[in-house]
């Protein structure tokens, strides 16, 4: 909980009703403490997610994938225990499991939508697997990355802007694009980032790009790069990091 605030006073009728709201300057100064503090966890979180990419680990990169499947309407540590559970000796469920199976695995780490889910990590890996890196590099020009998010969301089956961009930051291709989730957007209404009508559930890939340019606008303010600043946000909300 942040430190500073502003307080409201006023009347309803006999009653006098006070209301205190945190300023958009102190979530500024919170944030970047936050920052400084866990500087070097949140470097290491991107170097892990870079090396993944560059070690050209397939298994690795079909499994971020699958994670960003799993994470709709989900907490991140439930897709997280999901993907962990379908990786387990060496990965042979996520490789080999049939719908039962994975759906079965996915219920039991309690994934929202687990049907659907599960008939769209068999649908991707006939897609996308074995040589996930490979297919990756021939279908797609990783030179411009919002092109590439673009095409993902019209190519695997599942992704929203979201995802694709969850999906390319945890592959080492964060550094221009933002993360948008309801829990990230609702902050950014809260705190001035972006107007309060844009508190919605659903976002249009054009509302997408706007609010994902005030989130760069917000970090480049703050001198926090925006691949870090949804973990940032998260981590203020949560005191934990998951991916």
């Amino acid at each position: 909980m942040l430190d500073k605030w502003v307080t409201i006073r006023y009347k309803y009728g006999n009653r006098k009703i006070s209301m205190q709201f945190v300023t958009a300057r102190d979530f500024m100064t919170k944030i970047k403490e936050i920052y400084v503090s866990n500087k070097t966890m949140f470097e290491k979180r991107l170097a892990a997610f870079k090396k993944i990419w560059s070690q050209g680990n397939d298994l690795k990169i079909f499994e971020e994938l699958c994670y960003c499947l799993c994470t709709p309407r989900e907490k991140a540590k439930n897709a997280l225990n999901a993907i962990n559970a379908l990786t387990m000796n060496n990965y042979d469920l996520l490789i080999n499991g049939n719908y039962k199976i994975i759906d079965k695995v996915l219920y039991g780490n309690k994934i929202a939508l687990h049907p659907i889910k599960a008939e769209r990590i068999i649908k991707n890996r006939k897609i996308f697997y074995p040589n996930t890196k490979n297919i990756l590099q021939s279908k797609y020009c990783f030179d411009n990355i919002k092109k590439v998010r673009k095409e993902l969301v019209r190519d695997v089956v599942g992704f929203g802007f979201k995802e694709a961009s969850h999906f390319l930051r945890n592959i080492g291709f964060g550094c221009d694009l933002a993360i948008i989730d309801r829990h990230i957007k609702n902050q950014l209404v809260e705190y001035g980032v972006i107007e309060s009508n844009a508190k919605y559930k659903n976002i249009t890939e054009k509302q997408y790009y706007e609010i994902e340019e005030r989130m760069i606008q917000f970090a480049n303010k703050i001198k926090i790069p925006v691949d870090i600043l949804d973990m940032l946000l998260m981590y203020s909300e949560n005191k934990e990091v998951i991916k």
